[in-house]
């Protein structure tokens, strides 16, 4: 169970990536699940992907700072972790006021880690990404070890 969960516990440098092409969300989505996939954190991607995109349906999770923070819970992960990327370029993403999104961070929950720890995590984020500055130099950074570091450095650890 998660009840003390520090990003760099759920965040490796593998789950990162600067400047991913992509032309809308469910590339977007596609590509940071093969990022957990490859690390084998989830063991079924289309599951995965699929489970996403039901959360997806239930409401935004793209916010109108350019950020989106999708999310699944699921059976086909082993360990709950995260993935981040900036975008080259936009896609359009759910939001309050149709602002496309350039910074995504996806959540992979497993079932048995759907309790506190994982809205405790959200919630560090979620306040971390309330900062233009901090938004500002994430979608800006330029090697995935700088994201990494602005990730981890302003998320509480």
């Amino acid at each position: 169970m998660l009840d003390k969960v520090i990003v760099s516990d759920i965040l490796t440098r593998s789950c990162v990536v600067t400047d991913l092409v992509a032309s809308n969300k469910i590339e977007v989505i596609e590509a940071l699940s093969s990022l957990l996939y490859a690390e084998n954190i989830i063991n079924d991607k289309a599951l995965f992907i699929q489970d996403v995109i039901a959360r997806e349906a239930l409401g935004p999770t793209g916010f109108d700072n350019q950020v989106a923070i999708p999310h699944g819970k699921s059976v086909a992960v082993n360990e709950t972790r995260m993935a981040v990327a900036n975008l080259r370029t936009p896609v359009d993403w759910e939001t309050e006021e149709d602002v496309a999104v350039k910074l995504v961070i996806l959540f992979a929950v497993r079932n048995a880690d759907s309790g506190i720890g994982h809205i405790k995590v959200l919630a560090r984020v979620s306040v971390a990404l309330g900062d233009d500055e901090i938004v500002e130099r994430l979608i800006n950074a330029k090697t995935n070890e700088e994201l990494y570091r602005l990730i981890v450095n302003n998320t509480g650890v």
